[in-house]
C-alpha cells in the first residue's frame, strides 16, 4: 500500500525525518544530563562531607584534649602516680574529674581508675557527687594509649550511683594514664559523651526520607545512623565490605543490590584514637530526579511539537495529493456514465493545469449532449448544495433555541427544558477556547446531560447531588466529570433495577487542603478479576488505545489530565463497595489562596 501511494510515502518520509532526530536528541540529552547531574552531585556532596569531616574532627579533638588535662594538672597527676593519701587528695581528684566533666557540654560522665591506690571515681551528669563501687575495678579491655569505643549504651562502670540515671547512647574515649618516662600504666580515664553534636552535623548532610548516612569504624560497627536501634552493631552488608576495601581516604563508588542501588560517597576520619568512615548513600531515584523531570518536560514539548508536525505533515501530504485523488475520482465517476461531474481545480501547479484542461474537455463534451437549460438547472442545484453545506453547529444551536421557544409558546415546557439542556451541552462542548473551567460550570454541564438521561429512563433512575458550596468556584480541567458519569450508563446502569441511584458529591478533606469529588452508583459494577486488571492497568499507566483497554479510554483520559493539571499531586481511586455498584473518587489539592 505504501509503495503504490505517493501520499503514504510522503507522510512516512516527513514523519521519519522529524521524529527520529527529535527522539534521538531527547535520548542523548537525557543521558548527558543524567551524567552531568551525577557528577555535580558527587562533587557537591564530597565537598559537603569534607567540611562536615573537619567540623567533626575538631569536635572530637576537643574531647581528646579534655582527657589530657590529667597531665596538665600536676597535683592530680602526682596523686594518681603516688597513690591517694588523705582527704585533701580525694578532694583534689574530685575537682579534677569534675573539671573534665564540665569542660564539654556533651560529656555525660567521667570515670577515673587509679592503679596505685586501687581506687576508682565516677562523676556523671545526674550524679555530681563522686561514687565508687567495690572491687574488682573496671578497666578497658583495649590497652592502647588512647582509643574511641564505638557507640554503646552507657553504664556505671561497676561503681553504683547515688541517683538513678537512665541509660543513654554514648561514645567513650578511653585514655591510658602513663608515666612519661617509664610508660608504666598509672590508671585509665574514660569519658562518655552523647551523639548530639555528631547527629546535628550529620543531619545537615542528607535527606532522611530519600538518602542514608552512616559513620562506621574500621570493623564496620555503626557509630551513627538514622536508625538508632542499629547503633553499636556491626553492619554486615556487601557494600560495607566494598567500602572497607577502598584504598583512598575519600572518593565515591556505585553499588547495586536488591535492597539499594545508587552512589556511595565517603571520606575517612583518621586520628590516633580512632579510624572512622563517613559515608553517604544516594539512590539513583533521588540522584537522577532532576534529569527525569527535565526529560519529562522535553517529552511534553516534543509531544506538543509532534502534534504540530503530524498535523503539518498530514496537511502538506493531503494538500499535495488531494488534487490527484480528486482527479482520479472524477475520472471514476465519468466511467460510470455520470457526465455531470463538476471538476474543481484551485491550484496553479501542473496538477491544477491538468485538471482545468480535463474540465474544459468535459465541458466541451457535455455541451454537445445536453441543453443550456439542463446545465443551468445543474448549476443552481450545486449552488443550493453549497449553501446547505454552510450549516454549522452554531446554526443548529440557534435552531434548538428557536424550537424550544416555540414549544414553550405552545404549552410544552418539558420539551423546552430538554431542548435547553441539549443546547447548553452543545454550547459548552463547542467552546474550545476554555480548557479550564470552574467546578460549577462542569456540574451544570453534567446536570444538563443527566436531565436528558432522566427523561430517557423516566422513573428508573434517581440522581443525588451533595456539593460543598465553597468548592464550586475551584478550577478543574474541562470535561472531567461528564465522561465518568457517562461511564455509568455504558457499563453500570441496569434496566432491571427499579431503584437505580447515581450520586455526585464534593467535600473538603479533613486537613482542608484537598477536595474529594465522588461519583458513585449502585449499578452492576464489574467482575472482580476485571476490576483488579483495570486497577493494575491504571497504576502502570498502560497505553489506553490498546485494543484490550479501549473500553476504559475515558478513565485514562480523566486520570492523565487530572495528574497533568495538578502536577502529579492529584489522584483517582476506583472502588467497588460491598453493597454493590461502582465508586470513582477524584482527590486534588487546592491553592493556598482559596483554602476555606
Amino acid at each position: 500500500m505504501i509503495r503504490s501511494s505517493i501520499r503514504n510515502k510522503l507522510i512516512v518520509f516527513l514523519l521519519v525525518a522529524t521524529i527520529v532526530p527529535i527522539s534521538t536528541s531527547i535520548i542523548i540529552t537525557y543521558f548527558f544530563t543524567k551524567q552531568t547531574v551525577s557528577n555535580e552531585s558527587v562533587i557537591s556532596n564530597s565537598n559537603l562531607i569534607h567540611q562536615a569531616n573537619k567540623n567533626m574532627m575538631n569536635y572530637l579533638n576537643v574531647i581528646e584534649q579534655s582527657s589530657l588535662s590529667i597531665y596538665n594538672n600536676s597535683t592530680l597527676y602526682s596523686i594518681i602516680e603516688n597513690g591517694e593519701a588523705d582527704y585533701l587528695s580525694r578532694s583534689e581528684i574530685t575537682r579534677g574529674v569534675q573539671g573534665i566533666a564540665n569542660s564539654v557540654k556533651e560529656i555525660r560522665q567521667v570515670y577515673l581508675y587509679m592503679a596505685k591506690s586501687e581506687r576508682s571515681l565516677l562523676i556523671s551528669e545526674r550524679n555530681p557527687v563522686p561514687s565508687e563501687g567495690p572491687p574488682p575495678k573496671y578497666t578497658p579491655t583495649n590497652h592502647a594509649e588512647v582509643y574511641m569505643e564505638p557507640t554503646h549504651v552507657s553504664h556505671d562502670y561497676g561503681t553504683g550511683r547515688l541517683f538513678y540515671a537512665p541509660p543513654s547512647t554514648v561514645i567513650t574515649l578511653h585514655r591510658s594514664i602513663r608515666n612519661a618516662i617509664t610508660q608504666k600504666e598509672l590508671g585509665t580515664l574514660s569519658i562518655d559523651f552523647d551523639l548530639e553534636v555528631i547527629s546535628s552535623i550529620c543531619e545537615e548532610l542528607y535527606s532522611q526520607d530519600q538518602e542514608e548516612l552512616y559513620i562506621l569504624d574500621d570493623k564496620g560497627t555503626i557509630i551513627y545512623s538514622a536508625d538508632t536501634v542499629s547503633l553499636g552493631h556491626v553492619l554486615n552488608e556487601q557494600w560495607v565490605q566494598h567500602l572497607m576495601s577502598q584504598n583512598s581516604n575519600s572518593g565515591s563508588f556505585e553499588f547495586k543490590s536488591k535492597q539499594f542501588s545508587g552512589v556511595h560517597i565517603y571520606e575517612r576520619m583518621n586520628a590516633p584514637y580512632m579510624n572512622w568512615t563517613l559515608v553517604k548513600r544516594i539512590p539513583y531515584e533521588s540522584l537522577y530526579k532532576n534529569a527525569r523531570e527535565l526529560t519529562i518536560i522535553n517529552a511534553m514539548i516534543f509531544s506538543l511539537f509532534l502534534i504540530v508536525v503530524i498535523s503539518a505533515t498530514l496537511y502538506i501530504s493531503f494538500r499535495f495529493t488531494a488534487p490527484i485523488r480528486n482527479l482520479l475520482g472524477y475520472i471514476s465517476k465519468i466511467q460510470t456514465g455520470n457526465m455531470d461531474v463538476d471538476i474543481q481545480a484551485t491550484s496553479n501547479d501542473e496538477i491544477g493545469i491538468l485538471a482545468r484542461r480535463f474540465r474544459l474537455m468535459m465541458q466541451t463534451i457535455n455541451n454537445l449532449i445536453m441543453s443550456e437549460y439542463k446545465l443551468d438547472i445543474a448549476n443552481k442545484t450545486n449552488q443550493l448544495k453549497a449553501l446547505q453545506a454552510q450549516i454549522n453547529p452554531h446554526f443548529l444551536y440557534n435552531a434548538l433555541q428557536s424550537i424550544g421557544t416555540l414549544a414553550l409558546q405552545h404549552g410544552a415546557p418539558k420539551i423546552y427544558q430538554l431542548l435547553s439542556a441539549l443546547a447548553k451541552m452543545m454550547r459548552y462542548s463547542m467552546n474550545t477556547n476554555e480548557s479550564i473551567v470552574t467546578m460549577q460550570q462542569e456540574l451544570n454541564h453534567v446536570k444538563a446531560y443527566l436531565q436528558l438521561q432522566l427523561q430517557r429512563f423516566e422513573n428508573e433512575l434517581t440522581v443525588r447531588y451533595d456539593i460543598e458550596e465553597s468548592t464550586q468556584s475551584l478550577h478543574i480541567p474541562k470535561m472531567l466529570l461528564q465522561p465518568l458519569v457517562e461511564n455509568y450508563f455504558k457499563h453500570g446502569f441496569d434496566h432491571r433495577n427499579p431503584h437505580s441511584l447515581l450520586m455526585i458529591s464534593s467535600t473538603w478533606t479533613a486537613d482542608g487542603k484537598h477536595v474529594r469529588l465522588v461519583i458513585e452508583d449502585n449499578g452492576r459494577g464489574m467482575p472482580q478479576e476485571q476490576f483488579d486488571a483495570l486497577l493494575v492497568q491504571l497504576k502502570q499507566n498502560l497505553d489506553p488505545f490498546d485494543n484490550e483497554q479501549a473500553s476504559h479510554i475515558g478513565l485514562y483520559n480523566v486520570k492523565n489530565r487530572l495528574l497533568l493539571y495538578f502536577n502529579g499531586e492529584a489522584d483517582m481511586r476506583l472502588e467497588q463497595p460491598e453493597q454493590g455498584g461502582f465508586r470513582i473518587t477524584l482527590l486534588f489539592p487546592v491553592p493556598k489562596q482559596v483554602l476555606p
